[in-house]
């Protein structure tokens, strides 16, 4: 038996579940005090190990943004990268530092790598699309060129080509594939600034990532969003403590080395702080788009222009074997205009989204509890001349479920999840089941970046359904990475009457880098 929920429209209801959202967020600041002192023993002695370590160590990990590597003979992390370390491993390590003169500063990196991802939907779109089942076999190829000219300069380059091995039924995805083009050519300048902290230069075109699951490059996705642009950071070690971009996107091309600007916009600003107590990275961002043909129930569903900006506050508090309570939780308002009729609509739109965890033990082996919220704002009067939609393009859905079916617009979730770590992070189990309804009952159901689909006429229901889904992270060596994920999407009365069932979902992703 499944446990059905329907919210009508929100009034006291939506302060009711804003109050609700927040408390991963006001818990973790409460209980972020207990934990330091349980963890503060563990703390000093990772501390002192931290110190003893040989500046010569092994960098790693092998990470998604290849940018992010430093193969110098230090271990400390590239410009504007925000991941973590592992070792990485060492049958590619002649081709990581090719020496290009005596003192070592002027060198040159390749690496590359190789994923194949299988997936099934039955049904896409839960139905609704009229699509029906829907699979496919990925395959992501990749090359890169790293070369530091010197202590300060350095050109980045990457080459790609995205595939789909047989043909995925119901039609090709916004991000399926692309011949061989170049994804990434850059070039770096640094300028120390002080012990441990530069500022970075960065231009050409580049993958952006920037706020975890705001600004993402849909790595879900075979082939990533690109830019052209500049950005600038000053970094303190691998913490940014400010960051602004200015970027075009870049779309893909049946043609090799064809890529192009698509004429739509993108920039931001970005500054952050370290709290000792209670261990807390609390970060300011702002954003700004300019973008072409956006659908909204808004404006009777047809394609306008717009021009949105988002102010939004980051807390995080990374989950890691010093630390039990992880927290990485977002608060968001935007405005700007929608040009759907004279004079244009006004923006004014908001969302509190995230997660709270909790490791029973510091230690690598460890049960996991997680609590995930969410609120994105719907319109609950799209004949007016203010949209009331939030609206973010390069959101990482996986928040949501693997299926990247539902987004985060006229959207409300909660999933409360269970996970055990097994070593430090080599293997990954996470039960998860979410509760979805719309946000507001007037505006539309919205499951893809740029499109309707479902309008909010079909039903006067806010229910969606609910997710159960299986996912597994096993890190079978430093270079191969290896995930799947099972989920079942039980229908509601929203879907329903759409036209809308019940959907299942499989994924089997390796992905191997050197």
């Amino acid at each position: 038996m499944r446990l059905t929920v329907t919210v009508r429209k929100h009034g006291v209801f939506g302060r009711i579940l804003l109050i609700l959202l927040l408390t991963p967020c006001l818990s973790a600041f409460a209980a972020g005090e207990i934990a330091a002192q349980q963890a503060d023993h563990q703390t000093v002695i990772a501390a002192e190990q931290r110190v003893a370590t040989p500046a010569s160590k092994r960098p790693g990990p092998i990470p998604r943004a290849r940018w992010s590597e430093d193969w110098s003979t230090v271990g400390n992390p590239a410009p504007l990268v925000d991941d973590g370390e592992v070792d990485s491993g060492e049958f590619w390590r002649p081709l990581k530092h090719i020496a290009l003169d005596e003192s070592g500063d002027s060198y040159l990196s390749l690496g590359g790598e190789a994923r194949f991802a299988y997936e099934v939907y039955d049904d896409k779109d839960m139905g609704i699309s009229d699509i029906g089942d829907q699979d496919a076999q990925q395959l992501r190829l990749a090359l890169h060129a790293d070369l530091h000219l010197n202590k300060r300069w350095r050109v980045f380059g990457q080459i790609g080509y995205g595939a789909i091995l047989d043909n995925r039924e119901g039609g090709e995805k916004t991000a399926d594939e692309t011949d061989p083009d170049i994804w990434e050519l850059f070039v770096d300048y640094r300028v120390p600034v002080s012990d441990g902290e530069r500022v970075v230069v960065r231009l050409g075109g580049q993958l952006i990532e920037t706020g975890a699951l705001f600004i993402n490059a849909g790595e879900g996705n075979n082939v990533r969003q690109s830019y052209d642009g500049l950005r600038v950071g000053w970094l303190d070690g691998n913490f940014v403590k400010a960051a602004a971009f200015a970027a075009e996107y870049v779309d893909f091309d049946d043609d090799s080395f064809s890529m192009s600007g698509t004429g739509e916009y993108f920039w931001g600003l970005r500054s952050g702080a370290r709290l000792a107590q209670p261990e807390l990275d609390i970060h300011f961002l702002y954003t700004g788009w300019d973008l072409k043909d956006r659908q909204f129930e808004q404006g009777g569903a047809a394609r306008h222009d717009e021009l949105r900006h988002t102010l939004l506050l980051w807390f995080d508090r990374p989950l890691n074997q010093e630390r039990q309570l992880g927290l990485n939780y977002y608060l968001a308002y935007q405005f700007g205009e929608y040009e759907d009729q004279p004079g244009d609509s006004d923006i004014s739109a908001f969302a509190g989204f995230g997660e709270a965890k909790y490791a029973f033990y510091s230690k690598p082996n460890t049960p996991i509890l997680g609590f995930k919220a969410a609120y994105f704002s719907g319109d609950d009067d799209p004949s007016d001349d203010e949209l009331n939609t939030f609206y973010d393009p390069v959101f990482a859905t996986p928040f949501f479920g693997y299926g990247r079916d539902l987004q985060p617009h006229n959207l409300i979730f909660l999933q409360p999840n269970v996970g055990y770590r097994f070593g430090k992070q080599d293997l990954v189990l996470t039960l998860s089941h979410g509760f979805f309804w719309r946000a507001d009952t007037d505006d539309a159901l919205y499951g893809s970046p740029n499109g309707v689909t479902a309008r909010a006429g079909e039903s006067d229901s806010s229910a969606l359904g609910q997710q159960t889904q299986l996912a597994v992270r096993y890190l079978a060596n430093p270079n191969l990475l290896i995930t799947s994920y099972l989920a079942r999407f039980f229908a509601d009365d929203m879907l329903e009457d759409a036209g809308g069932e019940d959907r299942d979902y499989f994924h089997l992703g390796v992905h191997y880098l050197f």
